[in-house]
């Protein structure tokens, strides 16, 4: 919670004595007083808040304050944990200056600390209508949102919280997103124009503002965004995904039990397999699990798991197109999201496939979205795709459609991102 420091009280200048020639009368600086109010504030400065309180109280009831000594009063009473007292020394510093963004920010902080939610609420957005880029606002409100569950405009609010506060140690890529589920599309792609003229060849700030753009848009990301995405990413992947509430892993081998049971005489491809979130779960399924992903570093977290028989560095559909191996069950969870033109992938997976064998895989439900390619580049950087393209493609691929759910794959800036769970067989 956002309370603002305590004005700091004027130090009282030392003069050292002047010592004039031997005999001669010394000489010293006038000091001048300090002010009741900074009396205040250097008495809680060194650490004797009652006192401090009192000598301010007793200064406004003398009038020998400023009215903005009203704030430094709630600012210690909410300190001392006086809150009721503290919203009323907000209160009267607010009738005094009822446009200060700051004001109604420390009044909504305090009442929010004391559980008076809808006043605290009324607090917070009454600062950001005079302070449109307030983010310590933003962020106050955008946490009592969260705590009643409002997520989705809580997410908003830490948006703007985001894009309004201090720059440093944020990443451009979160910045570009901030703007963009804000609706601020020309401040996002400025984000990654900027990007691109401090690193020309950044293949991510490439990828994100040709969807930005909707212009020069791929067919799929490209390799070098992959690895630079995923090598990054790979120390805090496992404990991000949580975060999210991401279920890919679980959505898909439970749509592989419908399919057929576990009875671990299968050949297992985990196709894109990350850091290995599927291996324990494919692992009843599988006389030999075999993994494959484009990320160094998501590998070797996956070889740590110790829950598959082979892992390989390869692009998807360079590896299903070459194997040698022809499995029973290839699965992929949140790695379609990766491809925009999904044919020659599941072509290739097709023929790395036994007859007769099982593809299970999930991605982005792009109903509605999707032009006549049958898919959509997100801002995130990842694919939709129209449910009958997929469809389409599976059938020129050679599989018929055994099943297919719907179902929420994670939450993302307070909203579930809604998914479609496939699962097909080869002819």
């Amino acid at each position: 919670m956002y309370t603002p420091t305590l004005r700091a009280a004027p130090i009282r200048k030392m003069f050292s004595l002047r010592l004039t020639q031997p005999g001669a009368s010394v000489q010293t600086a006038a000091v001048e007083p300090l002010s009741v109010t900074d009396q205040a504030l250097a008495l809680f400065s060194d650490g004797s808040v009652d006192k401090a309180i009192t000598t301010l109280q007793e200064g406004l009831a003398r009038g020998n304050c400023p009215p903005s000594s009203w704030n430094d009063l709630g600012n210690m009473l909410a300190h001392a944990g006086r809150l009721a007292e503290a919203a009323t020394a907000f209160r009267r510093a607010l009738g005094r200056a009822p446009r200060s963004a700051s004001l109604w920010n420390n009044l909504g902080a305090v009442l929010q600390r004391d559980n008076h939610v809808v006043g605290a609420e009324c607090a917070f957005r009454r600062a950001i209508s005079l302070q449109e880029n307030f983010f310590e606002a933003h962020q106050n409100l955008a946490q009592l949102l969260e705590s009643r569950g409002e997520t989705l405009e809580a997410a908003r609010h830490h948006c703007q919280a985001f894009v309004h506060g201090p720059r440093e140690g944020k990443t451009p890529a979160m910045l570009g997103l901030a703007y963009y589920h804000l609706g601020q599309m020309d401040a996002a792609a400025q984000v990654y124009r900027d990007w691109l003229r401090d690193e020309p060849d950044n293949p991510v700030a490439r990828h994100r503002l040709a969807a930005c753009l909707r212009e020069g848009m791929p067919t799929r990301v490209s390799d070098a965004y992959i690895e630079a995405t995923f090598d990054a990413f790979a120390p805090t992947f496992d404990v991000h995904l949580r975060g999210l509430e991401y279920r890919g892993p679980e959505l898909v081998t439970h749509a592989l039990a419908l399919s057929q049971n576990p009875e671990g005489a299968a050949r297992v491809l985990d196709a894109g397999c990350g850091t290995g979130l599927c291996g324990d779960l494919l692992r009843p399924w599988a006389r030999e699990l075999h993994g494959v992903d484009l990320s160094s570093a998501m590998l070797a977290r996956a070889y740590q798991r110790k829950s598959y028989d082979r892992l390989e560095k390869g692009e998807l559909t360079a590896y299903l197109a070459n194997t040698r191996e022809l499995y029973d069950i290839v699965c992929a969870a949140d790695t379609f999201n990766y491809f925009g033109e999904l044919f020659p992938v599941f072509d290739a997976a097709a023929g790395a496939l036994l007859s007769g064998g099982t593809l299970v895989f999930t991605v982005e439900d792009g109903s509605g979205r999707c032009d006549v390619r049958g898919w959509h580049l997100a801002m995130h950087g990842r694919y939709l795709h129209d449910p009958a393209r997929i469809e389409e493609w599976l059938r020129l691929a050679g599989f018929q459609v055994t099943g297919v759910q719907s179902a929420a794959l994670r939450r993302e800036f307070g909203e579930d991102v809604q998914g479609l769970i496939y699962t097909a067989r080869r002819h």
